[in-house]
């Protein structure tokens, strides 16, 4: 069975839990007819298009993990399977501009994402279908204390 994850960063973790949504992503939209997507990755370790960019000598580039780790947090919540599409769907459901979805398949790839692992819905993900939240220590995702699933 799949287990689907929406990965972030620690610092933003609290700020999700208190909302009680995890949102949709508008920032990744490209075009007035594009629809925004809440999404989630099946990789159970760490989904790598999450982790942030960083200018270093003026040049734009990824975070590796363990930065990332260091100055934001790795953190995730797992939430039920409420009908997620696949990337291969989900780009036509959102519709998305192909040119721009194949190089998100190519951003991915390079730094070690699978669009495989892709999935996501057009609606905001409601606390109520979150499992639980977890945060990377000592090489491990361990259990978020300020996290309580509502029933």
């Amino acid at each position: 069975m799949k287990k689907f994850f929406h990965y972030t960063t620690e610092l933003k973790l609290q700020e999700i839990i208190d909302s009680g949504v995890i949102k949709l992503a508008t920032k990744s939209t490209f075009h007035k007819k594009e629809k925004p997507v809440a999404w989630v990755s099946i990789n159970p370790i760490w989904e790598n298009t999450a982790t942030k960019m960083t200018v270093k000598d003026g040049i734009i580039q990824n975070m590796t993990f363990q930065e990332q780790l260091e100055q934001l947090g790795c953190a995730r919540i797992q939430v039920e399977n409420v009908g997620f599409e696949g990337w291969r769907k989900l780009k036509h459901t959102a519709k998305m501009n192909m040119d721009i979805a194949s190089r998100m398949e190519l951003v991915g790839a390079k730094c070690g994402a699978s669009s495989g692992e892709w999935f996501g819905l057009l609606f905001p993900i409601k606390k109520q279908y979150w499992i639980k939240a977890e945060v990377f220590r000592n090489d491990e995702w361990v259990l978020y204390e300020n996290f309580e699933k509502m029933n």
